[in-house]
């Protein structure tokens, strides 16, 4: 079940300590999911907590409200802070991926010519019961409504300025050694802080990252554009909107790609099957076409294996409200969230 969590205000601690007291469920789900990966790849507890230190460290001189957001969930969950901490070093090796789809149109693609965003979130299933939605309200900066199953950040949301990011990336060749943020804590910073894709872009540049994000696809869309942010081991490039569409599936198409291993089976039929379609419906992409798209069991785009479509959203960036489907958007049903002003 999805959890809606309201949370609002600008302190980083009373906000992290509200989602501690309802997320203590899956801060406990998550760390046994990452003990677990630390000991498949053969690491030790004490290495993960080490990365997870040096990150400390670049958050303290750069971003110290995120550590009070930690400090603030590890109280309210009952649990201990570097245990929440380790969470800013995952994926801890170049293996750590789900199968996630971006679709955006705009412009002649659209019913009304305003962009639109769909998103499906593919992981392991039993992370279903980590599902939350959280719809934050701010004094300064943004408002946002995000979806995540992590402790910390999120992993796709739009803001009250009509920002959407979300990402939907892959497995590098390897780890850069530079320390920061994890993807999840910059999709929120980005939420929080920035009104359109190029101060996002500039943003996301700018930010010190654990292992620069490589292996991130972050898709951005605001009122005027989309382009993707491809993250590899030494650079990153962008890549733009195509004939007013823009998909992101798992798959690296700019010089990144010589950065990534081979990308799983469907990632290049699902970009090529989703742009196919968008194609055909030319003019007609409309909230119930992209539901459509987003339900499609040919390829598929809707999962239903071990790597399963946890939640669907859908978003206009002219609106101040997103579609959020609990579960497979084949089923489920869409329920309007609209952005705290």
């Amino acid at each position: 079940m999805l959890k809606y969590i309201k949370l609002s205000g600008d302190s980083g601690f009373a906000r992290g300590l509200a989602l501690g007291k309802v997320i203590r469920d899956v801060c406990v789900h998550d760390l046994s999911f990452l003990e677990q990966k630390l000991a498949d790849d053969g690491l030790t507890l004490e290495y993960g907590l080490r990365l997870a230190l040096e990150n400390e460290r670049v958050m303290a001189k750069h971003f110290p409200e995120l550590l009070e957001e930690i400090r603030g969930v590890a109280e309210g969950a009952q649990l201990p802070y570097n245990s929440i901490l380790l969470e800013t070093a995952y994926p801890f090796t170049a293996k750590a991926s789900s199968n996630c789809t971006i679709i955006s149109a705009s412009g002649t693609m659209t019913t009304d010519g305003m962009p639109i965003v769909g998103r499906n979130y593919d992981f392991l299933s039993d992370f279903r019961k980590c599902n939350q939605l959280r719809i934050v309200g701010k004094d300064n900066g943004f408002s946002f409504v995000g979806g995540t199953i992590t402790m910390l950040g999120v992993e796709e949301g739009m803001n009250s300025a009509g920002l959407f990011i979300g990402d939907a990336g892959w497995e590098p060749k390897e780890l850069p050694p530079s320390r920061g943020l994890s993807s999840r804590q910059v999709m929120q910073l980005v939420l929080e802080n920035c009104a359109s894709v190029d101060t996002a872009i500039d943003f996301i540049r700018q930010t010190p990252k654990f292992a620069d994000n490589a292996g991130t696809c972050y898709l951005l869309a605001d009122k005027n554009e989309a382009v993707a942010i491809e993250m590899g081991v030494t650079k990153s490039r962008l890549r733009k909107s195509e004939e007013a569409m823009l998909v992101a599936s798992n798959a690296f198409l700019t010089s990144i790609a010589e950065e990534m291993k081979p990308p799983e089976p469907t990632a290049f039929t699902r970009y090529n099957f989703v742009r196919k379609r968008l194609h055909e419906k030319k003019g007609k992409v409309d909230n119930k076409f992209m539901q459509e798209l987003l339900s499609d069991h040919i390829i598929p785009v809707c999962s239903h294996n071990e790597i399963n479509t946890l939640r669907s959203v859908i978003a206009k960036t002219n609106e101040r409200n997103i579609l959020v489907a609990d579960g497979y958007p084949c089923t489920s049903k869409f329920e309007k969230i609209f952005i705290p002003t």
